[in-house]
């Protein structure tokens, strides 16, 4: 398997895991869960964390051959700081995460809803825009 084949599969493989929870988000928020599994959202968020650094790793690897070329593209760059927001909002995940566990979603103050509605948001933005972005400068 090659070094791109290996981020590609990543890439796959996070958007799975993502899949999966964002699936029992939404059930959470929509009031179909009233809690959360904490062993599942643990689960989810380790193998979220290994997606995020398989595609670190390979990314690296790739970029290395190109980096002076890479580091005077623009795009490039942008894409790097969506890297930096996703594992950012994965650290932020990982403090938010003791909640769905313990309380149902309605029970949550207007801050606590903001909060995890902010983190969704960045996350598929984060999620679309770094994709799009690698798309449009590799293919």
């Amino acid at each position: 398997m090659t070094l791109l084949n290996v981020h590609i599969a990543s890439i796959f493989f996070a958007g799975a895991v993502l899949l999966f929870a964002d699936h029992d988000a939404f059930d959470w928020v929509l009031g179909k869960k009233q809690t959360l599994s904490h062993a599942r959202m643990v689960l989810l968020h380790y193998l979220m964390w290994a997606a995020l650094l398989s595609l670190i790793i390979s990314g690296t690897l790739l970029f290395l051959p190109q980096a002076s070329y890479l580091l005077h593209t623009p795009l490039f760059v942008i894409k790097l700081l969506f890297v930096a927001i996703l594992v950012l909002n994965a650290i932020l995940i990982g403090n938010l995460m003791h909640v769905a566990p313990k309380r149902p979603f309605s029970s949550l103050s207007l801050e606590e809803k903001l909060e995890l509605y902010a983190s969704g948001a960045i996350s598929s933005f984060g999620w679309v825009s770094t994709v799009a972005i690698g798309l449009y400068l590799f293919y």
